[in-house]
């Protein structure tokens, strides 16, 4: 548990060195990779409850909606999880945006009733210069479920914008 605490945190270092260096460096090209971003499909892994496909439109340049299913199992008896969320962009830069999320996950189970999950994340979304539709993101916050359990969460995912 411990390396992936320090993990995270070199990563968060890393892409804040990114955006400082950014700032720094006047013969990068300023183009703001975000700027006209709609749909996202791609995968979206979150830690503890899954993850897999993943949709995300953004509203409005601060604001966007989400969408992700993790599903398994077979035709009579389907598991999963679908996850309903809303993200806040808090910072726009030209390569690296740091955002916040919330929202809720539903088990999916033919067994009965299954707790639902709150989460709160913050995240930050990585663009490509030679591949500008790409984006890449890692969140991490705080999960809550109706049956009383606090838990932390970590997450990372990859979308298309078109």
């Amino acid at each position: 548990m411990h390396r992936r605490i320090v993990s995270l945190l070199l990563v968060l270092l890393f892409g804040c060195c990114l955006v400082w260096a950014e700032d720094a460096d006047p013969s990068i090209d300023e183009a703001n990779l975000s700027a006209e971003r709609t749909l996202g499909v791609g995968m979206q892994l979150d830690f503890p409850f899954g993850g897999l496909l993943s949709g995300r439109y953004w509203f409005a340049p601060d604001f966007a909606g989400e969408a992700i299913l993790f599903l398994w199992g077979y035709a009579s008896e389907v598991e999963g999880t679908l996850t309903a969320r809303a993200l806040y962009r808090i910072a726009d830069r030209p390569v690296v945006d740091f955002y916040s999320a919330a929202g809720v996950s539903m088990p999916v189970s033919p067994y009965g009733w299954e707790p639902v999950i709150l989460s709160a994340t913050g995240g930050i979304e990585f663009g490509f210069r030679f591949a500008p539709s790409l984006a890449w993101n890692i969140e991490f916050g705080v999960a809550y479920t109706t049956d009383g359990e606090l838990s932390m969460v970590f997450g990372t995912g990859i979308h298309f914008y078109f």
